[in-house]
């Protein structure tokens, strides 16, 4: 096999890379007015769960079917998601130990605060791809990712992980900050999107089933 080929491992790497790029450019672009940042993360989880699978198509068109389709949904989303984020990130000012102005709580609760906020953080992962991926209300969606959140933690770790680095790398390492621009949003949601799609698996298996019993009722 020559590796130039259109089918050969590298041009497909290289394609895929380049796909990552765009997408990454239309979830930056989708996310500058903020209120759109739900959609356009629905919409980048809708192209990433296919390119996991293998099944992409065209990337900018894929990308707003979905950012169109769960448009209302996902900023629904988006908001609640930013009031539970202003909520802990308030507490936990108000709590803040030493500072002035700070509430002299037992340091329990501000542990649980730190808990809490994670926890919500994970919710977060699983939600918008949850709403790319399966019909839903928004608080079902809630509602499923919370459960996953827990329910696959070792996935939700590995997703956790995937998000943070780059960000983390460019901190300390400036170099990296290209690669953060370049991939910052689509190089962790791909990974990402490998790490969860077994699970969505499971989940269209079991809906697979039920609807054949549904379908097919013993005598």
């Amino acid at each position: 096999m020559r590796i130039f080929d259109a089918n050969s491992p590298l041009m497909e790497g290289l394609s895929k890379i380049s796909d990552l790029v765009v997408l990454n450019l239309l979830v930056l672009l989708c996310c500058i007015p903020v209120i759109t940042a739900g959609a356009a993360l629905t919409g980048m989880h809708y192209v990433l769960l296919k390119m996991a699978r293998n099944e992409e198509g065209y990337i900018a068109r894929s990308y707003f079917k979905s950012f169109k389709e769960n448009f209302l949904q996902a900023t629904g989303m988006w908001l609640i998601f930013l009031v539970l984020g202003f909520i802990v990130v308030l507490d936990l000012r108000l709590t803040g130990g030493s500072a002035q102005g700070a509430l002299q709580l037992p340091a329990v609760f501000r542990y649980l605060l730190i808990a809490g906020g994670i926890y919500v953080f994970m919710m977060f992962l699983y939600a918008f791809p949850l709403l790319s991926r399966f019909q839903n209300t928004v608080i079902g969606t809630l509602r499923n990712a919370t459960v996953l959140a827990a329910a696959a933690f070792p996935t939700t770790i590995g997703m956790t992980a995937a998000t943070f680095f780059l960000p983390v790398a460019a901190w300390f390492f400036r170099p990296v900050f290209p690669l953060l621009l370049l991939f910052g949003f689509s190089g962790a949601g791909y990974i990402c999107a490998l790490l969860y799609s077994p699970v969505f698996k499971k989940i269209e298996n079991k809906g697979k089933e039920e609807k054949t019993e549904e379908e097919d009722p013993e005598d």
